[in-house]
Parts: structure tokens; C-alpha cells; sequence
């Protein structure tokens, strides 16, 4: 009698679980980006968000949680339900931090499943109008007779811009100091007025500048030009070292999540990038809807990218918490 029981306890709790799943989502949709507004994540979350919100009829909320390289927020979306209802967005970003953060409380293979991808846009040199080079050989020549006077600004220290700067420095053999922000969007300010000499930043929020003449591009850290800009030169061809550095974004969701949550979440993140206005946003600041990829495929790119960017950091010697 007592084993009938616990398997009418334990249909009844499937059946529930299903009928839950089945109702989803029935409330708004929580997305964390770990970091402020106005920088690249934010800026590939946003137009996603709201055209997700209309395919499945609920609004997705952009809650921006930043702090300590982004692991604040990774964080809290780690410890979040996994109910579909708690996602997080974030990039490269979070690969990088994982060499960086050994206290940082989660992991993003084991605390984490990745949705999908959402873009894909490369990183660019950027330098103030103020600079006394024209182009990457000259900057480069310029570093090496006044090591450590340059500076370049970043949106943190242990973040893609920082980290990629560094390798740059460690590639081109010259020593420049570094100025890192609370965000993206106050070290784009000090370098449009000349408070920093140089930054390696996302196209995306550094096209509108480099569009209006705020700032001046020197050179793309990918391996390929961009489209966006196919004047502009890949380091290497403008007389520096060879660098491919391209700067992705994806959505994550916590791990448990369930399977038929995940597979809606998916479909309505590829209908919501096929929508003209998220392309429109997507060619305008130089970026590219990435091929979609099954489920496997994706975590294995995520869990190459993990190990390639922890890697990075071991030889750069870059230690921050």
C-alpha cells in the first residue's frame, strides 16, 4: 500500500511539473545582464528582449546586476530558480572571467546550460583624435619609445577590453598603463575627450562614435575585415600583430532548466533575430547573427571558448580575484 502511495505522490508531482512547464510563461521573463547600461551586452540584450517578449507573450524584464568583472550578476543568476522564468545574458565576457574569479561562486559549465547565441561582432582599435599616431605601426613605435605613457581605458579590469589590450601589449612587445571603468560607457567618454589615449571595445558601441568622428578607427582584431567598415584594416595588416579577437554574446539559462523551456526559449530567440528591426540594430553597429547551432554544438563552442580564454589569462599573468 505504502509503495502505491509514493507513485501516486510521484505521478501526481510529474504531472504538476508538466502542467507547469505546459503554462509557460504565464508571468513576466527576468534576463540578468551583469553589467551597466549602455554597454555591449546591454546593447545586444535589449533589442532581443523585446521582440522575445512578444513571441512568447510575456514581457522579458533586462535587470542590469554589474559589479566585479560581471560576476555579481552571473552569480545571481546562478542561484536563481531554473524555471525558465531566470536567464542571463552575457558574452565572452563570462569565459574570460573564469580564469579571473577563482572565489566568484558558480561555474559557468556546471551552474549553467547556453540557449543560444545572439551575435557576433569584432573588437576594434580605437584611439581619441588627440593621438599623436595616425595608425597602428605608429602607436606601436610611439608605445616603445615611451613605455608606459600611453594608457588605454577599459569597462573594468578582467573584462574583454582589458584582457584583449593586454594581449595586444604582450603581442606587439610594447608597455602601456591601464585605466579601467565602471562600464563601457564612461571609458568611451574619457576616450572621446581624450582622458585615455587608445581602447580595444566592441564595434558595436563604438561604430555610432567612429561614424560621427568622435574617435578614430585604427584596425579590427579579427582575422577578416568587417563589413561594417571594410576600410579599416585587421591588425595585421596595418603593421601589428596577428589577433583574433572577436567578441560574442549568447543567452544562458540556469542548468535543470527544463528541456521543453529551453527548446521555446531557443525557437523564440531565432524567431526574434530574424526580425528586421534586430538585424537593422545588428548591421548598424557592425554586428552578425551567428549560424544557429544544435544544442550539443553550442556547448561544446562555449565550453572551447572557456578553455581557450582561461588559458589567455594563465600567460597573461592577469589576477584579480
Amino acid at each position: 500500500m505504502k509503495k502505491k502511495v509514493c507513485q501516486a505522490a510521484g505521478i501526481l508531482a510529474l504531472a504538476c511539473a508538466t502542467a507547469a512547464t505546459a503554462a509557460w510563461p504565464d508571468k513576466p521573463v527576468q534576463v540578468v545582464v551583469p553589467y551597466n547600461p549602455g554597454g555591449g551586452v546591454d546593447t545586444f540584450t535589449r533589442p532581443v528582449a523585446a521582440k522575445l517578449g512578444e513571441e512568447l507573450g510575456q514581457t522579458v524584464v533586462v535587470d542590469n546586476r554589474p559589479g566585479a568583472g560581471g560576476t555579481i550578476g552571473v552569480q545571481r543568476a546562478a542561484t536563481a530558480p531554473a524555471d525558465g522564468y531566470h536567464l542571463l545574458a552575457g558574452g565572452v565576457h563570462q569565459m574570460m572571467a573564469e580564469g579571473l574569479y577563482p572565489n566568484r561562486g558558480y561555474d559557468m559549465d556546471r551552474d549553467f546550460v547556453p540557449v543560444a547565441l545572439v551575435a557576433k561582432v569584432p573588437n576594434v582599435l580605437v584611439v581619441t583624435n588627440k593621438a599623436p599616431f595616425r595608425n597602428v605601426e605608429e602607436l606601436i613605435a610611439y608605445a616603445r619609445q615611451n613605455p608606459g605613457k600611453l594608457n588605454y581605458c577599459s569597462s573594468g579590469s578582467g573584462t574583454a577590453q582589458h584582457i584583449v589590450a593586454a594581449t595586444f601589449s604582450q603581442l606587439a612587445g610594447v608597455s602601456m598603463t591601464h585605466i579601467p571603468y565602471r562600464g563601457t560607457a564612461p571609458a568611451m567618454q574619457d576616450l572621446i575627450g581624450g582622458q585615455c589615449d587608445l581602447m580595444f571595445d566592441g564595434l558595436g558601441t563604438s561604430a555610432p562614435q567612429v561614424r560621427t568622428g568622435n574617435i578614430r578607427l585604427l584596425a579590427v582584431t579579427s582575422s577578416t575585415r568587417s563589413p561594417a567598415f571594410p576600410d579599416a584594416p585587421t591588425l595585421k595588416e596595418a603593421g601589428g600583430p596577428a589577433m583574433d579577437a572577436s567578441i560574442w554574446y549568447a543567452w544562458w539559462a540556469p542548468a535543470n532548466t527544463p528541456a521543453d523551456v529551453l527548446a521555446r526559449l531557443r525557437a523564440g530567440i531565432a524567431q526574434s533575430l530574424k526580425a528586421p528591426a534586430v538585424l537593422e540594430a545588428w548591421r548598424s553597429q557592425g554586428a552578425e547573427v551567428p549560424p544557429a547551432m544544435e544544442p550539443a554544438a553550442l556547448q561544446d563552442y562555449v565550453r572551447a571558448e572557456n578553455q581557450r580564454w582561461q588559458k589567455a589569462v594563465r600567460e597573461l599573468g592577469i589576477k584579480i580575484g
